[in-house]
């Protein structure tokens, strides 16, 4: 369930700006989040194999530097911690084929990031916000 204050989110973003938006995006869909921020794949993969209690959920960009978006989502999914731990993939990528490797290595979302402020805002907050929702599993969203 989903209640504010409560969530804690990992984020793999090498890009400044994309964090700040993040933010923005969970603000604005009414989510309160811990975020805990790396600027690469390794330190995330690094952070994330060191027992720390699974976060609620994961964002990783795709082209992340180090180790990229779909090898930290491999190692993600083949951890058993985090089975039940949401991960949506968010780039600039529009490639079907990225999207598609992305969900079948079982990523919650995919998204897109929209070029206005609006969109991104819109986009990123609605696919956290429906990939943290309760209720019966859904099938893998993308904005």
């Amino acid at each position: 369930m989903v209640r504010p204050g409560s969530l804690r989110i990992v984020i793999a973003e090498d890009s400044c700006p994309d964090v700040v938006l993040v933010k923005a995006a969970l603000r604005a869909a009414g989510l309160a989040a811990e975020l805990t921020v790396f600027p690469d794949g390794e330190q995330c993969a690094r952070y994330l194999k060191a027992g720390h209690e699974p976060p609620d959920a994961i964002i990783l960009d795709l082209h992340l530097p180090l180790i990229d978006g779909l090898e930290l989502l491999r190692a993600v999914r083949r951890d058993p911690r985090f089975d039940r731990v949401p991960v949506a993939m968010l780039t600039s990528s529009a490639q079907p084929e990225d999207r598609r490797t992305s969900l079948n290595l079982g990523a919650s979302a995919f998204i897109t990031k929209p070029c206005s402020l609006e969109g991104y805002l819109s986009a990123v907050g609605s696919a956290i916000h429906a990939m943290l929702a309760p209720g019966p599993a859904g099938g893998p969203c993308s904005a």
